[in-house]
């Protein structure tokens, strides 16, 4: 066996991910993992607050780790629970909960070695069989890691060690061990084994922050765990140290963006998401830092169970219409916060970025879309956009999409959900033929959710083999040629549609200190809030 220990990760994980990000003159860049509006060096003698409140944009419907899905359950939850590996700012994943790992020559067998003495919030050790529970219901919840995972289980060794054997060697393992969204948190194994299909009937990770209360619509309040264990490397990304240095935060739902914008105005929030229209507000106020988020893609997912969109022809008649860039300026505005992009990853993730099928991406052809509608006998069905007004970005994309089917004669109607409700709606094929929305950037295929059969409904054994291959590659050149052919058949078969890559801006009051966003979500251990 090769041995990996947790201060460096040599070899194939580490040749996986490249550093991405983006900066301008006037912003601090999140998009590569780290944005810091200060750090504790430079608090020493202030007064610090015991409490926090940070604003989150949209309901939450779970706080079981397992089956988060949108942004503020990740906000919540990457505070509270933990998992064996976590994403550095470069995309990398590293130890969090394991000490170290073994990797079999033959590439198919992952030991995880546990660190010893780590204790759950409610007072009980982490031990093997509470990570083997934990991880074989993640696996079986969560999308992304059942496709890759399939029957393989996570087994017991002894107290300290847990073994994954796969049936073949997949160069996704960690990443997905890693992902911030469906998140693979350890929990006590008493919590898993009495957990309800709709999620786990108590909130007990191994996070520097334990849940208090959960006020469904109005707040989310969790509290310092004592008894925390830290490791002491370097903080970066969700991984290496973590302290929590506020005693209380209040998650605060706030999905009104003027509501958010004015409760920062009067500080009582000390970060806020900014639109365009309020940047000026703010930007140049002393004591605000602007920062520049490379957070999402926006895509247009098919319901590929719908009487329409079963239909291969009407999907491509979508993909021919699309004007990206008269979208995406829908979305954030301004051409400073889009890019252009026709992968379904992000080219800063150079190892699996590809540019295959490029031909089918921002076509803006109204007249090839007319003709794929006649060849595949459309006549006047109305086409169901699914979307939620609690973040502004889902429902003017929408909008925009809307308006460009009605262009070519697609009858269209749009169904609004309140965010959770949306999500429900989501995942039956009875009720929607088009979703467009953000996704948090995948650092591999497989994490890219459309292309799943539980999510659109994908289920096409050539797009599986494919991803089965794209995973499954080892060599830089196999690898390469594995997502080559993934993308050039997606763009045929169109699980989904790519729009393109958004940034956000947002400001932090320089109060406070040691924030670290990623992906747009904060890690709000190492933060301070300076009276």
């Amino acid at each position: 066996m090769r041995r990996y220990r947790h201060l460096l990760l040599v070899g194939l994980v580490a040749a996986l991910f490249a550093v991405w990000g983006c900066s301008d003159k006037s912003s601090t860049d999140a998009g590569s993992g780290n944005a810091s509006s200060g750090t504790a060096g430079d608090t020493a003698g202030q007064a610090v607050a015991t409490d926090l409140k940070y604003p989150l944009s949209q309901t939450i419907p779970t706080l079981d780790p397992h089956l988060s899905l949108g942004g503020s359950n990740a906000t919540v939850v990457l505070n509270v629970f933990e998992g064996l590996f976590a994403f550095n700012s470069k995309y990398e994943p590293v130890p969090m909960l394991a000490e170290s790992y073994e990797l079999s020559a033959d590439g198919k067998t992952y030991t995880f070695l546990l660190r010893k003495g780590v204790k759950f919030h409610n007072g009980k050790e982490m031990k093997a069989e509470d990570v083997a529970a934990s991880l074989n219901r993640w696996k079986d919840k969560a999308a992304r890691a059942k496709s890759s995972f399939g029957d393989s289980q996570f087994a017991v060794q002894d107290d300290y060690t847990v073994v994954l054997n796969l049936k073949n060697p997949q160069n996704d393992t960690l990443a997905q061990l890693s992902h911030v969204l469906n998140f693979a948190g350890i929990m006590p194994k008493e919590v898993i084994d009495s957990a309800a299909p709709e999620g786990v009937n108590a909130y007990i990770g191994t996070g520097p922050f334990k849940i208090v209360e959960w006020k469904k619509d109005q707040y989310v309040h969790v509290t310092k765990f004592e008894q925390y264990q830290s490791l002491k490397t370097a903080a970066d990304g969700f991984s290496g140290k973590k302290e929590a240095l506020v005693n209380n935060i209040y998650f605060t739902l706030a999905t009104d963006n003027a509501t958010r914008f004015s409760s920062f105005l009067s500080k009582d929030f000390p970060y806020v998401d900014v639109s365009l229209d309020n940047l000026p507000k703010v930007q140049n106020q002393p004591d605000v830092q602007i920062l520049k988020n490379l957070t999402t893609d926006f895509n247009l997912v098919f319901n590929k169970k719908s009487p329409l969109f079963s239909n291969v022809k009407n999907r491509q008649a979508v993909a021919a219409v699309l004007d990206a860039d008269q979208i995406l300026l829908g979305i954030v505005s301004t051409p400073d916060l889009y890019r252009l992009n026709p992968s379904y990853m992000y080219k800063e993730n150079s190892k699996f970025y590809s540019e295959a099928g490029k031909e089918n991406y921002n076509q803006k052809n109204p007249d090839k879309a007319k003709q794929l509608l006649k060849d595949a006998g459309y006549n006047g069905q109305v086409v169901t956009l699914l979307t939620t007004k609690d973040t502004g970005n889902f429902y003017n994309a929408t909008l925009m999409v809307k308006d460009q089917l009605e262009k070519i004669g697609v009858k269209t109607k749009i169904d609004i959900y309140d965010y959770a409700t949306m999500l429900t709606k989501r995942a039956d094929p009875n009720v929607w033929d088009i979703y467009v929305g953000p996704f948090t950037m995948p650092s591999t295929p497989s994490q890219l959710l459309y292309l799943n059969p539980t999510y659109g409904f994908a289920d096409d054994a050539k797009l599986a083999e494919l991803l089965k291959k794209s995973t499954s590659a080892i060599k830089p050149e196999e690898i390469k040629a594995a997502n080559d052919a993934l993308q050039q058949y997606q763009w045929e078969y169109l699980a989904a549609v790519k729009i393109g890559d958004t940034y956000s801006y947002s400001a932090v009051r320089k109060n406070l200190t040691g924030l670290t966003l990623f992906s747009g979500f904060p890690n709000l251990a190492n933060t301070k809030l300076l009276k």
